[in-house]
This record gives C-alpha cells, sequence and structure tokens, in this order.
C-alpha cells in the first residue's frame, strides 16, 4: 500500500512536503506516512522469534489498499520464482500505516516483505530497502461528463476534487498557478480518493484526481459509479509511481533475489498478465 491512508496538509509547500513523507501505500495511493531516520522499537521485539524456515517467502499485504489482491497476486508469483513457498500474511484492518512502530513490528514478526509500497524518490529512511517497482501506477483523472475527454477540455473556473498531497495534486496545483487567473481551475483538496471521487457523484466538482486503484475498486462495489471514466491528463503529462516491496535493511540478499525475480516474471509475460487483470493502466519494465 502501504497504497492507503493520508495525513492532512494544507498548501502548497505543506503538499511538496507531504511527497517526502510513502504509501506504506501500499499504493493506496493517497499520502504516505512519515518515516524517521532513527530505528523504531516495537514492544517487547527481542521476544519475537526470528524466522527459521528458508523455504519460505514470507510477504505482508494490506486489504485496505485497493491493490492489495493484485499485490498478492505478484507476491505468490515471486515466491514461485524464487522456488519457495509462499507465506501471505494479512495485516489487521486496525493496523494504522502511518504507526511506523507497527509496520516495524509486522515486518519483524510476520513478513521478509511488505508489498504495495510506492517507491517515491528521498522518502524513506536508511533502516529499510526497497525492491524495485513491479508495476508502475497512476493517476487518473475521472469524469462522469460526456463532454470531457481531457483536462482541457475543462472549462476555465469548474471545479476539480483532488486527493490532497499526492505527487499528481502538486503537479496540478504547480501548473494550476502558473495560468492566468482567469484561466484556472478552482482545485479542492480531499482527504482521501473516496470523498473525491464523491464529489463528483454529487456535482460538487467536474473531475476528480485520484490514483487509479482506487477508482477501479469503488467503480467495481458501486454502481453509481459505472458511467465515470478516466480521461487524458493533457495538458499535463501522465503521473505515475512504481510500486513495489519493502524490506528492513538488513534484508539485502533477500532484495537482491526479488528484484530478479521481478525482472525474470515481466520478461516472460506473468507480471503483465497479473496488471491486465486488474484492469489497471499499468505498465512494468523487465
Amino acid at each position: 500500500m502501504p497504497v492507503a491512508t493520508s495525513f492532512l496538509h494544507v498548501g502548497l509547500l505543506l503538499l511538496t512536503a507531504a511527497m517526502v513523507a510513502l504509501f506504506p501505500a501500499p499504493a493506496s495511493a493517497q499520502m504516505e506516512p512519515e518515516f524517521y531516520d532513527d530505528l523504531p522499537y516495537a514492544p517487547g521485539e527481542w521476544n519475537i522469534g526470528r524466522r527459521v524456515d528458508e523455504s519460505q517467502f514470507r510477504y505482508c499485504v494490506d486489504p485496505r489498499d485497493p491493490s492489495w489482491q493484485l499485490d498478492g497476486e505478484i507476491g505468490e508469483a515471486i515466491a514461485a520464482g524464487l522456488l519457495l513457498k509462499p507465506q501471505r500474511y494479512v495485516t489487521p484492518s486496525d493496523l494504522e500505516s502511518e504507526d511506523l512502530t507497527r509496520v516495524y513490528a509486522v515486518l519483524l514478526e510476520h513478513c521478509d516483505v511488505y508489498m504495495g509500497f510506492k517507491l517515491l524518490p528521498s522518502v524513506y529512511p536508511g533502516w529499510v530497502t526497497l525492491t524495485r517497482a513491479y508495476a508502475e501506477v497512476g493517476y487518473v483523472y475521472v469524469t462522469a461528463k460526456s463532454n470531457i475527454r481531457a483536462l482541457a477540455d475543462l472549462p476555465p473556473g469548474r471545479p476539480i476534487a483532488a486527493s490532497r498531497g499526492t505527487t499528481a495534486h502538486v503537479r496540478l496545483v504547480s501548473y494550476n498557478l502558473a495560468l492566468p487567473a482567469a484561466q484556472r481551475w478552482p482545485v479542492f483538496p480531499f482527504g482521501n480518493d473516496q470523498l473525491a471521487l464523491e464529489s463528483v457523484l454529487s456535482g460538487t466538482a467536474d473531475v476528480a484526481l485520484v490514483w487509479e486503484p482506487s477508482f477501479r475498486a469503488m467503480q467495481e462495489r458501486d454502481p453509481a459509479y459505472a458511467a465515470f471514466r478516466v480521461v487524458a491528463p493533457a495538458p499535463l503529462p501522465p503521473t505515475t509511481v512504481g510500486v513495489g516491496g519493502l524490506l528492513l535493511k538488513p534484508n539485502t540478499f533477500l532484495r537482491a533475489a526479488i528484484d530478479e525475480a521481478i525482472a525474470a516474471l515481466t520478461a516472460d509475460g506473468t507480471i503483465p498478465a497479473i496488471l491486465s487483470k486488474y484492469k489497471y493502466a499499468a505498465t512494468s519494465k523487465p
């Protein structure tokens, strides 16, 4: 994830600062929790047993992340690629991803790799390491209005709802502020993707800017969003973020093995097939 869980930040400076905050997004993506350079302390961590079965590939997924099932399937594929037995741990629903101590404890006790983290640059502390991306997933502009095919078709003065603090939101705000005042759109920040999408459903906004897995999950479970569709981001370029796994720093050998597996599974079509199954406009690079 884990893509997601968000903190509220106000203003462009705070929005920019929010980019320095992960996912565990697990690709929720909304904003990611803060990480600190100091190694956190998990209560009773010295009583937590260390793994003894080297034949298992222990990985975590977060069910609050809209892409957690995709992350799980990729975890299974990585296990098969490494000739290891997959051991999945689904994090409990009361786990707050921004509680770093809890994330640290889960990694210590239940898994070697936490799937579904956005690979944002210069975000993570020295006590973690990240795999290579197994997917490049995007933020998308969504509308129910038939006359809008791209963001450029939205008339000035018409409102946009955006999940606040994401890289795509920062890019939109920066572009919008560079326009003459008469050509700008009102951009309303929301605490998460669901609220942004609901604002379009209610007519408060014409377009929503959200993490694509969040939109697909909402559309799948609620028929009210059946008519919603993704439109081109032009005049802005697409905004995508790599998604991978997070490990504790000492697991560098496992991380290297996972990276090799991801490259092989991408090259042989396994990971692209999984991405296609979930209908995300996601890509993968061998």
